[in-house]
């Protein structure tokens, strides 16, 4: 098979994979409180947590459903104003999610987690801000990189309320497995985004110069 093709087929199952996660996600997590459920954590009014909550879902969705369209080269260089637009968008969009997500990391139900997502509701935010730096500075391949932490961050906020406790079935206490799950899926994408980014690149170029000596 020629090499193109498959790079091809595997990004198309890549991405219909994380586009598939993100849908599945948002009907089975999201889409209840806009029929009127309400969580007892969020308080009874809506200037209680629950606007936070609130701003929280509207800024999340922008970051989860516009990301995929951002890294689509076609739509982006054959639509770079709309390519814009909604780049502008999602940077609201996520900086909101992340702002919101700090203050509903106190309010966890799990003591123990909620130190993971303030950390990184921390790392979303200076993600998404450094991506919007990166731009004005017009450092095209810093923006790129920013962007895809930053959108790494959004689905880390999907890929812990998943059903993947099976993965670490070997940890008896359902307490100690959640904060497993929680820890886990925050940062090891983000390990694996940085070695395929960064240290991988690093270290051929370290490798070439060898050669070349």
């Amino acid at each position: 098979m020629n090499k193109s093709i498959a790079v091809r087929i595997f990004l198309l199952l890549f991405w219909s994979g994380l586009i598939f996660v993100s849908i599945y996600y948002y009907l089975d997590n999201a889409v209840v409180y806009f029929f009127g459920y309400r969580s007892e954590r969020f308080g009874e009014t809506l200037l209680s947590n629950q606007l936070f909550f609130v701003v929280h879902m509207a800024g999340g969705t922008c970051a989860l459903f516009l990301g995929p369209i951002q890294f689509w080269t076609w739509f982006r260089t054959r639509y770079l104003a709309i390519h814009r637009v909604l780049g502008k968008i999602y940077i609201v969009g996520s900086l909101v999610a992340g702002v919101s997500a700090l203050r509903l990391s106190a309010i966890n139900d799990c003591h123990a987690c909620r130190y993971s997502l303030l950390l990184l509701s921390i790392l979303f935010i200076f993600f998404t801000a450094a991506a919007y730096y990166s731009i004005r500075g017009y450092e095209i391949d810093a923006h790129k990189q920013f962007m895809v932490r930053s959108y790494v961050c959004a689905l880390a906020f999907v890929f812990v309320r998943l059903p993947l406790g099976f993965i670490f079935g070997f940890v008896e206490s359902d307490e100690e497995r959640r904060i497993v799950i929680e820890w886990f899926f925050s940062l090891a994408p983000l390990f694996l985004v940085e070695f395929w980014m960064s240290w991988l690149p690093a270290l051929k170029r370290s490798r070439a110069a060898q050669q070349a000596l």
